[in-house]
């Protein structure tokens, strides 16, 4: 609070005589000394100056000559300051009145202008003028002074009450609290009253909610119906309501008058929106009214007051109707984004943690961290269709993702600016669960179908294949036969003349049929698993060079060049040399078939660690892509139409694959597309040279099939089934020992410490996969690097292939050829040294 101005002095008033003549001041005293003023002397107009700035003066005397600053000088100066702007000033001069100097005068500021010797009637008549006007204005300055200082005391003791006032409101939520500090504080600043209450409309009754002043017994316990009595009534009017003297007892009256004993009531009602919410009214027994400031002070309090309870009474219905909106909403303030204020749903989130007062971090939630500090810096609401949201909503370190639809909004301040962020929150967390079986169980359905409808034209497929196959084989049967036929008529009968190439028109087309018939057979054998190998030590080259020589005269026909790369010491591979060659044969037959007259095929052999790479490149018609992957499927033609250009029953390709597979190798094939050509690489594995040299020309592959000097241990669940391997095996010299289970054959590894190990697949309890793994998980001095043989009923290509990968080195189906069986037991024998 600034303190009060000082109240202007009432001291006689000031006159300044400025002369440079002793004598002339003397003069001026003399004549003007009653005028009961007080007389100020300067004898040069510096010192003048000094003496305006220093003190206010009623009228001002200067002489128009003195040396170095002159009367007009000083008159120019007095004006320009701030304390001479308007002070009256008197030219006194010696010089005769002429119109040039009293216009110099005037233009330099004078009142007046008076020349010596003076009238002393006139002199004084004209200074008491300025003297007097100077009293009165004074007296009104003085008299608004006063006048001002009421009421910067009174605004002061408002502006204080209003400051008290106002932090009781931030200070509490309580409304009762809130209202009684305020009676309290307006009693502080009050003149005259000595009673204040506020009473709350409810319904149609007043209740008392604050009090001061009133006896004991009274407080608290009114309630009073509205147009009963004076609060009613003022509460009935909507009108400010001032009772005097008797009119007390005909408007207001009880007990509670008489015992206080009041001589002035005042009423106002509050409102809010319009609508009268309560009354407050004051009473004084010490005064027979109350002044207009303090009922002024009483109408800005009850003002307050309306405005608080009607705020609360706002709060408490939005915070009423949030807490039971079924949404949760939320309201972040601050720079770290703390949560300050959480509605019953959004608590029910997080039924374990106290969210008000945590941040969006603290609760799990970067995503909502980064949405809400978004808006808070932009201004722009955010709205997340489906916001996983990971959190330990329990409160007991257990993470659990949810899925929401959030909105934030920002709030904004008194300038516009955003100062928090209004999140709501709808849990989706059923409804996407539930919509994410059902999309699983579409996607499920789905599948099921694509794979019911896959099959069925997988099967539609096969049955057309199938279909297409028999009718290619009565083809292909019946073109050579019908040769056959037709030729050994002919000479029966004596058409032809020339007997041999009757002869080798029927030798030709009868090796055709048989070619049919045993690729038929040979597939039959494959999908059986009783295809035939004659596994033995094989110089591939000589496999390769003779498929070539036979494949040659069918290329030669067609003009077709074969250019052929094919080392001498490619090695040797453990395999059946006949399948080999049909391998190879196959391809080319293939090659020479689809390219054209003029065309080139091409074969290269090649030596690699551990494998030998057999290619073979035509120029020919090529593949279409879509088929590629069909190519090896038995009963499968590119083209099966009979408008086809090509014979044949498309095993060839079928039984290479299938062949390739029985001797672990594995065929691939490429091509660019149609007309492009065709490249079909087989990659044979080889076995070590050193410990399997080929047999000499000629020579008896027995000595390789002795078995003398090793031990083979034969592991079968079925007793047959071990004593026709162990029989076998033992007719060629081996010492054989027996196990029916992988529990019991383990034992015998460890004494027995066989060179071989032949072992069934299918057994119960521990099967033979279970066994390999156990015996390759062995030290080699225990026996972890002994050669196996899987000997099984399971003959699929992909059984040999997992045999091989589980850790066995050769797959043999049953039934077993015996000598197969001895050929592969000597060689892994002699490799394992």
């Amino acid at each position: 609070m600034q303190p009060s101005p000082a109240i202007p002095s009432s001291a006689q008033p000031s006159v300044l005589l400025v002369d440079d003549t002793p004598a002339n001041l003397v003069a001026l005293n003399a004549v003007l000394k009653q005028l009961r003023v007080r007389l100020v002397e300067a004898r040069s107009g510096e010192e003048a100056l000094q003496h305006v700035e220093r003190e206010p003066f009623a009228v001002v005397l200067l002489d128009v000559q003195m040396p170095g600053m002159d009367g007009f000088e000083t008159a120019r100066r007095i004006r320009a300051m701030p304390a001479g702007r308007e002070l009256p000033i008197l030219f006194l001069t010696a010089i005769h009145r002429d119109e040039q100097y009293a216009r110099r005068g005037y233009a330099a500021g004078a009142a007046d202008y008076i020349t010596k010797p003076f009238d002393v009637d006139v002199l004084l008549a004209r200074v008491r003028a300025f003297v007097d006007l100077y009293r009165q204005r004074e007296e009104a300055h003085r008299a608004r002074w006063e006048a001002r200082t009421r009421e910067l005391g009174e605004a002061q003791r408002r502006l204080s009450a209003f400051e008290r006032i106002s932090m009781a409101a931030l200070e509490t939520d309580d409304v009762g609290a809130f209202l009684h500090t305020l009676l309290i504080v307006f009693m502080s600043a009050a003149d005259s009253a000595t009673t204040a209450t506020i009473l709350l409309r409810r319904g149609n009754e007043l209740v008392t909610a604050a009090s001061i002043g009133m006896p004991e017994d009274v407080q608290g316990r009114v309630q009073m119906p509205v147009g009963e009595g004076f609060a009613g009534k003022v509460a009935a009017t909507g009108r400010p309501m001032l009772l005097l003297g008797d009119a007390l007892g005909t408007t207001a009256h009880g007990p509670w008058l008489e015992k206080l004993g009041l001589r002035a009531l005042y009423g106002v009602p509050l409102f809010h929106d319009g609508d009268v919410m309560g009354v407050a009214h004051i009473g004084s027994s010490a005064a027979n009214g109350f002044t207009d400031a303090e009922r002024r002070l009483f109408q800005a309090m009850a003002d307050r007051a309306a405005w608080v309870v009607s705020r609360k009474q706002t709060r408490d219905r939005l915070y009423a109707v949030l807490d039971t909106a079924p949404v949760a909403i939320s309201v972040w303030r601050g720079a770290d984004q703390v949560c300050e204020y959480a509605n019953v749903a959004y608590r029910g989130l997080f039924p374990g943690r106290e969210v008000v007062g945590e941040n969006a971090v603290g609760l799990g939630a970067t995503r909502v961290e980064s949405a809400i500090r978004h808006v808070s810096e932009s201004g722009e609401a955010v709205h997340v269709e489906e916001l996983p949201w990971t959190a330990d909503y329990r409160g007991d370190g257990t993470s659990e993702e949810r899925f929401f639809r959030v909105s934030f909004h920002p709030l904004r301040d008194a300038l516009g600016q955003p100062d928090a962020v209004l999140s709501v929150v709808i849990d989706l967390t059923p409804q996407v669960h539930a919509r994410r079986a059902l999309e699983a169980s579409e996607e499920e359905r789905a599948r099921l179908f694509q794979l019911e409808r896959s099959a069925r034209e997988e099967a539609e497929t096969a049955s057309r294949a199938k279909d297409e196959f028999l009718a290619t084989v009565s083809h292909e049967l019946r073109t050579p036969l019908n040769a056959i036929l037709g030729w050994a008529a002919s000479v029966r009968g004596g058409v032809v003349t020339d007997v041999d190439r009757a002869l080798g028109i029927i030798e030709r087309n009868a090796r055709a049929q048989a070619r049919i018939i045993e690729d038929v057979l040979d597939l039959s054998r494959i999908v059986n698993g009783k295809l035939r190998l004659d596994v033995e030590v094989t110089e591939i080259s000589q496999c390769i060079v003779a498929a070539i020589e036979a494949v040659r005269p069918s290329a030669e026909t067609k003009n077709i060049t074969l250019h052929v790369e094919v080392g001498e010491d490619l090695g040797v591979v453990a395999a059946d040399p006949g399948r080999v060659q049909q391998i190879v044969w196959n391809l080319l037959t293939n090659a020479v078939k689809f390219t054209p007259e003029g065309g080139r095929v091409e074969v290269t052999a090649e030596k690699a660690p551990g494998h030998v790479i057999v290619r073979v490149e035509d120029n020919g018609e090529g593949i279409a892509q879509e088929f590629l992957e069909h190519l090896f499927e038995p009963f499968r033609q590119a083209d099966g139409s009979t408008t086809r250009r090509h014979g044949g029953l498309g095993l060839g390709l079928s039984i290479v694959n299938q062949l390739a597979q029985a001797h672990g190798a594995t065929v691939r094939a490429k091509s660019d597309g149609l007309g492009r050509g065709a490249t079909f690489t087989v990659d044979f594995p080889a076995r070590p040279s050193a410990s399997m040299p080929p047999p000499a020309a000629g020579a008896e592959a027995s000595p390789v099939h002795d078995l003398t000097a090793y031990r083979v241990l034969v592991v079968d669940d079925e007793e047959d089934s071990r004593t026709l391997v162990r029989e076998l095996l033992s007719k060629r010299g081996a010492t054989v020992d027996v196990a029916d289970s992988a529990v019991q054959a383990l034992q015998r590894i460890e004494s027995f410490r066989p060179h071989v190990l032949v072992t069934d697949i299918g057994m119960p309890g521990t099967d033979g996969y279970a066994l390999i793994r156990s015996v390759r998980a062995l030290s080699p001095e225990a026996g972890g690097d002994t050669p196996a043989i899987a000997l099984t009923a399971y003959a699929r290509a992909e059984d040999a292939s997992r045999a091989h990968q589980e850790g066995f080195q050769m797959h043999v189906s049953k039934p077993v050829d015996p000598s197969r069986l001895v050929a592969l037991v000597a060689e892994l024998a002699m490799a394992g040294g």
